[in-house]
């Protein structure tokens, strides 16, 4: 599964990358150029013997400068910068000076995440919060427990600080402060000491972009919503019509049925004896010592009730005439205490089983 997933966010990075290079493409070159400027981010990598100037565009690491720390220049560092006037300034300390800590805080604290880092300082580390630059990422949320998974990260402030300050005195102001290998948005600099001078820049740039791509769209929408609208009302024509057939078909059902019903009751009427040669019949087949109290004439059946001196005979008599079938007692046989005879409830079909 977990392969699955890296399989299906590479794929969705590669859709997604190919299609804003093709919406870009849309757009004159002296505008793309121009964003693709403003998409270039330098980094100045310090370790533990070395300065490194290096430029990140369009998910590629170019190394510009090379400096040992014995020998730094700022100034070389600064001068490589304003000429190549990237979007983010960023400073990257190595990891080994970083001191990272898996935390677990209330779920309430995400708002202000860095506030409470910040009052939790020297319980978490060995430092207060005064001698650190820190951040706080959140790594996972867990709702059933109420808690917060996060992953602190803190610089002491005497490695960073006299870095700072060289960079300023060329000149330069940091957007970013990170440690090699941190986590994607970690910023371990003060909100209040982020740089702010290209803040419009950035702003406008983005509202370009956002624009630009939105008139992309729509010029590649508008067709398809025509013909969509088109298509809507070709299907809604289509509907109507469709509910006029089915609504003739169901009275032509309704009719059909009807008329097979008629028929139906017609044929019986023409195959099932009438009720005098019914009445006829059983007078005829009848012991003389059989007498009825009630009889039920219901579709195709008949329900004879009364009494006999032998009631387990009639079964045979009338089974035996042609005008009945399927003979049987609908209840037990008793005994008139009064008359002394059988009493009986005889059920049958009228007309013989084809």
């Amino acid at each position: 599964m977990r392969l699955g997933k890296i399989n299906l966010r590479s794929n969705w990075n590669a859709f997604w990358c190919w299609w804003r290079e093709g919406l870009l493409a849309c757009l004159p070159i002296g505008v793309r150029r121009w964003l693709a400027d403003s998409a270039r981010r330098l980094v100045v990598m310090v370790t533990d013997d070395a300065c490194v100037l290096v430029r990140e565009e369009a998910g590629q690491d170019q190394e510009l400068e090379r400096l040992e720390r014995a020998t730094l220049d700022w100034h070389t560092i600064a001068v490589r910068c304003k000429a190549e006037k990237p979007r983010q300034l960023t400073l990257r300390l190595p990891a080994s000076q970083a001191l990272v800590r898996t935390l677990s805080l209330p779920l309430a604290a995400e708002k202000n995440l860095r506030q409470v880092a910040g009052f939790e300082m020297d319980r978490l580390t060995p430092f207060p919060a005064g001698q650190v630059y820190y951040d706080v990422i959140l790594l996972a949320r867990q709702p059933e427990q109420r808690r917060l998974q996060v992953e602190l990260a803190a610089l002491p402030r005497a490695g960073v600080d006299p870095l700072l300050v060289q960079m300023q005195q060329q000149g330069l102001q940091a957007d970013v402060l990170d440690v090699t290998g941190g986590r994607p948005g970690l910023n371990l600099l003060p909100l209040e000491q982020r740089a702010r001078g290209g803040l419009r820049a950035k702003h406008w740039r983005a509202a370009v972009v956002t624009v630009s791509l939105l008139l992309i769209v729509a010029a590649m929408l508008l067709p398809i919503w025509q013909q969509r609208s088109l298509l809507l009302d070709a299907i809604d024509q289509l509907t109507r019509v469709q509910r006029t057939a089915q609504q003739s078909l169901t009275l032509r059902d309704q009719l059909d049925r009807a008329m097979e019903a008629s028929q139906i009751l017609m044929q019986k009427k023409q195959t099932l004896p009438a009720r005098i040669d019914l009445l006829r019949e059983l007078t005829l087949i009848l012991p003389d010592d059989t007498w009825l109290e009630r009889l039920q004439i219901r579709g195709d059946t008949i329900q004879l009730v009364g009494q006999s001196s032998k009631a387990s005979s009639l079964v045979a008599i009338i089974e035996a005439s042609p005008l009945f079938s399927g003979v049987g007692f609908l209840s037990p046989v008793t005994t008139d205490p009064r008359t002394g005879k059988e009493r009986f409830m005889l059920g049958a079909r009228i007309g013989k089983e084809h």
